[in-house]
């Protein structure tokens, strides 16, 4: 995601999870780690970054669209 240390990072659309998702998944096929440390340590960054940023994104959306 362009911008993804900005204000873009935590507010996040579905479109721009997914576009992040399948970046990770090349990245996983063109690198591919081997040993087990190292597939453990790939997944927990790309991927884990995109959980926070989801679940940022998850609570924004529903802090901003909440009922008063």
């Amino acid at each position: 995601m362009i911008g993804a240390f900005g204000k873009s990072f935590f507010r996040a659309t579905p479109k721009q999870l997914l576009v992040q998702l399948l970046i990770d998944i090349v990245w996983f096929i063109i690198f591919r780690p081997t040993d087990p440390f190292s597939k453990w340590v790939f997944i927990a960054i790309l991927p884990g970054i995109d959980l926070i940023s989801a679940l940022g994104s998850f609570w924004n959306y529903v802090k901003d669209n909440r009922q008063q």
